[in-house]
């Protein structure tokens, strides 16, 4: 039978309620996928930013030095203000010591002298073995602004081309002695001189010293000993340190070699350098309980720094590493490269192979920490450890250096000089402090002073707080989600077994109408 109008009207509103069912399932599905899969990439990268955290990341790509990023550019031409300090020791008792009146030396330190001392690296190339190549230039840039005392000043000091050859000539024959003997006084060259400050820093000459070097230019290879000029007149070096990922965060521009070889130079023993730093770049993440190695040719060794303690450096937390007391000193009786001949005090290193043979021994300003036996040598030397200690304070996370003091103090070693004349004999068998060096680094441009300060302080805070948004964002979403889609598949299940029965109720209803 054909149904009648109403029935034909309930199928058609049933076919629409049953279409209009399926287009709310699709758009729930949408409704429902959209956050959880949200949810899912929140939680994703939350665990991403945990394996990988922001600050790491940045670390390690310091590591790799890339040529057009920040830490290689500012590596290759250090901002930084690293200032050179420089004591002198006058004289102020000549007259009374060459005629036996006074025993000993007296003297007055003179100073700072202070230069601004610039580093630049050229030439870099990067090695296959994950190594970086490069040239390292220092020289030093005068400071008038800073400088307190005129250049033109004069100083009563050691004539060290004088003194230093009639050391090297110690233990030689008499002829030998009596040669330089007229030589000197011919010359009319003096053991004792006075010269400016510029002088003795820059231009210390002498015929005695042109002579040498125009006769034995082996044993006397330059005509200029001024302090500064011998060391930096070719403070340039060839050096291949590692870098990178692949020789790992712990030997961050460690020193691999130094102009071509893993030995100190100029020296006939076989003391290595490798994996030492030259202390302008320190490896990430340092700990308390790792020695620093710390090379300069101006100290002709390697030097090891321990940790301290912990210090608030220029606004940042810092680890504060320091010079061991016994860095001068020596393992009696075994031999070393820095003994001396004959062997200097304990707290004095020969030092004479890196500058010419010229008898020169370091040690730290004013014998701090030698042997009690150096007092007997002159009087003014009053060592503390606060004014002439070295430390460095170092960013630990970064490994970037916040602040440096390293001092050394350059003697004139002079022996047996029985023999010579009466203005050079009543030297013999002392040590004559020269001068001190302070290398001094107070603080950052602002620019890295910046950058470490978010890389070591905001940053682990705020990769932490993303971190943990992220977390909960993800695991509240898709908790959520799980949660909506239950309900609603509840819903459906109750919705579904009402229509069902209602549509059973309507073909009821039909049957009973047929």
């Amino acid at each position: 039978m054909i149904p009648n109008g109403h029935a034909t009207e309930d199928l058609l509103l049933q076919s629409s309620s049953v279409m209009k069912s399926e287009g709310d399932k699709i758009e729930l599905k949408c409704d429902l996928w959209k956050p959880f899969v949200f949810g899912m990439i929140s939680a994703l990268l939350g665990v991403l930013l945990t394996v990988w955290t922001p600050s790491n990341l940045l670390l390690n790509e310091r590591l790799r030095m890339r040529p057009g990023l920040p830490p290689y550019e500012w590596w290759v031409s250090p901002p930084g203000e690293i200032l050179l300090k420089v004591y002198l020791f006058n004289i102020t008792n000549l007259e009374a010591f060459l005629n036996g009146t006074d025993q000993k030396l007296n003297l007055d330190e003179v100073g700072p002298i202070i230069y601004q001392e610039k580093l630049i690296h050229t030439n870099v190339t990067h090695n296959d073995n994950g190594t970086l190549s490069y040239t390292a230039k220092r020289f030093l840039v005068y400071l008038p602004a800073m400088n307190h005392l005129d250049l033109n000043d004069t100083l009563v000091v050691p004539n060290i081309a004088v003194l230093g050859m009639a050391s090297y000539f110690g233990n030689s024959m008499s002829i030998t002695k009596s040669v330089f003997n007229a030589l000197v006084r011919n010359l009319e060259s003096r053991s004792i001189i006075r010269t400016t400050i510029y002088d003795y820093l820059w231009n210390s000459t002498d015929p005695v010293l042109d002579i040498g070097n125009s006769l034995f230019p082996i044993l006397v290879p330059v005509k200029n000993l001024g302090i500064l000029a011998v060391v930096y007149e070719k403070f340039e070096h060839r050096i291949t340190a590692y870098i990178g990922t692949k020789c790992g965060p712990s030997r961050f521009f460690l020193i691999d070699q130094f102009d071509g070889s893993q030995y100190l130079p100029d020296h006939g023993c076989e003391e290595k350098l490798v994996n030492a730093t030259e202390g302008v770049a320190f490896h990430p993440f340092l700990t308390k309980n790792e020695t620093i190695l710390y090379w300069r040719k101006t100290l002709c060794k390697v030097v090891e720094l321990d940790f301290e303690r912990e210090v608030v450096s220029h606004g940042f937390n810092a680890y504060r590493y320091t010079l061991r007391n016994e860095t001068f000193r020596r393992k009696a009786p075994e031999p070393d490269c820095f003994i001396g001949d004959p062997p200097l005090p304990n707290g004095l290193i020969d030092v004479s192979k890196c500058f010419f043979n010229i008898p020169v021994a370091i040690s730290f300003p004013h014998f701090l920490n030698a042997d009690p036996v150096t007092t007997i040598y002159v009087n003014g030397l009053k060592p503390t450890v606060e004014q002439h200690g070295s430390f460095i304070h170092i960013e630990p996370i970064t490994g970037v250096p916040l602040e440096t003091r390293a001092q050394l103090q350059a003697n004139l070693v002079l022996g047996d000089l029985s023999g010579f004349n009466e203005d050079i004999e009543p030297f013999s068998n002392i040590i004559i402090p020269l001068f001190c060096f302070e290398f001094n680094q107070a603080g950052l441009p602002s620019h890295i002073s910046n950058t470490v300060f978010f890389i070591a302080v905001i940053l682990p805070y705020l990769q932490v707080i993303v971190i943990v948004v992220l977390y909960c964002t993800g695991l509240g979403l898709i908790t959520l989600n799980v949660y909506k889609f239950a309900t609603k598949r509840q819903k459906r299940y109750l919705k579904g077994n009402i229509v069902q029965s209602e549509e059973c109720n309507m073909l009821c209803k039909s049957e009973l109408i047929l």
